[in-house]
């Protein structure tokens, strides 16, 4: 009987870490396939930055590896603007947004060219509401390149929720720009982040 139990653990870990490989391959391609065609000069209108976890009123380090690559294109592209997303989540004493547009003003980047979408509680909600703002900001749908800015391991699934609210059927374009991942954080947020790809999986099928 022990044998049995055993064998069967055995090939239940090593199913995970098949699956787990696999989903890194696609996490890894998804970037570096939107990394080649953003070097292709493809215009961006839009950049939205995902909120990430704030400490009182400073950004964790996920979040200023975000805000340094939101700042780093906005400064080569200056004709996009950017949506700042995230509301205050628990034990946050202010919005996610309103600390990615002051760490993007104190790096340069000018008033006029960000739109704060601060009432998110979650990714669907950051790509809801900010694509309200996108159509408020622009009622001719005359642009529709929208670049996401967030951390390498969440652009997979970044993009796959995007999709699935409907508005490439408008016309809208998404393509992601990988924010480095601190070094600290990249087994707990891959391994988080495998979890949230198969349940996204689960519940897209249903």
């Amino acid at each position: 009987m022990k044998n049995i139990i055993f064998t069967i653990l055995k090939i239940f870990i090593i199913l995970f870490f098949l699956i787990f490989i696999l989903e890194e391959y696609f996490v890894i391609k998804e970037y570096k396939n939107d990394e080649k065609l953003i070097d292709e000069n493809k215009k961006i209108d839009y950049v939205i930055v995902l909120g990430a976890r704030v400490y009182d009123d400073k950004p964790s380090k996920s979040l200023v590896e975000r805000i340094k690559t939101a700042n780093e294109f906005l400064h080569e592209n200056e004709a996009a603007k950017v949506i700042a997303t995230g509301g205050k989540g628990v034990n946050e004493k202010v919005t996610e947004a309103s600390v990615i547009k002051r760490e993007l003003l104190k790096l340069g980047i000018a008033n006029e060219r960000i739109i704060l979408e601060d009432k998110s509680r979650n990714t669907v909600q950051n790509f809801e509401f900010s694509l309200e703002k996108i159509k408020k900001d622009n009622p001719e749908k005359n642009k529709r390149n929208i670049l996401i800015v967030t951390n390498d391991y969440h652009i997979f699934r970044a993009k796959n929720i995007a999709k699935s609210l409907g508005y490439e059927k408008e016309g809208y374009k998404f393509y992601g720009l990988p924010a480095k991942t601190p070094l600290i954080s990249i087994p707990k947020s891959h391994f988080r982040e495998f979890l949230s790809n198969i349940k996204f999986f689960i519940l897209s099928k249903k």
